[in-house]
């Protein structure tokens, strides 16, 4: 049994084709405003997707509300988004959390329990970004994501990428 908890709940993940399309069909249920940036992990030199230099491009789009943010992501480059993308269609993809233990030992709890490394785990040491999808498709039916932080294992709710 995983004794870590988590402390706080952050966010949606949704994986769609098209983010600006995606955000007008939010608006007309008065969902927004949003914020849409493209992301390109050439932007920062350091940047490993599973332990490896390999480019990242995608466009995301963030909403506050409810008390939690939503977030789009539209894979641009080929990625484990974009795979997934094409496997199962859009939808959900991810739940964020702050986990009360430090992020290694989250990383490895659940390696213990499930057998399977994190689906994706991305890692910038000079922003200090470190995030972590573990899969949980089997057992919960989504990934959850989790960050690293110096100080408490997860990153503040007000984090967000430099722009």
């Amino acid at each position: 049994m995983m004794d870590t908890q988590f402390a706080k709940f952050l966010q949606i993940g949704i994986i769609v084709e098209n983010v600006e399309e995606t955000v007008k069909q939010y608006e007309k249920y008065g969902i927004g405003p949003w914020r849409i940036s493209p992301l390109d992990s050439a932007e920062f030199p350091d940047f490993t997707m599973n332990g490896k230099k390999e480019r990242l491009q995608t466009v995301m789009a963030f909403c506050d509300c409810w008390g939690f943010e939503l977030e789009l992501i539209q894979p641009v480059s080929d990625s484990p988004y974009k795979t997934w993308l094409e496997e199962h269609g859009p939808g959900m993809h991810h739940i964020a959390l702050i986990t009360r233990d430090e992020f290694g030992k989250v990383v490895d709890e659940h390696k213990k329990l499930t057998g399977r490394d994190p689906w994706l785990w991305c890692k910038d040491p000079v922003i200090g970004m470190e995030f972590a999808y573990l899969d949980l498709h089997k057992e919960l039916g989504l990934f959850l994501e989790i960050y690293n932080e110096d100080k408490k294992g997860g990153l503040d709710a007000n984090f967000k990428l430099p722009e």
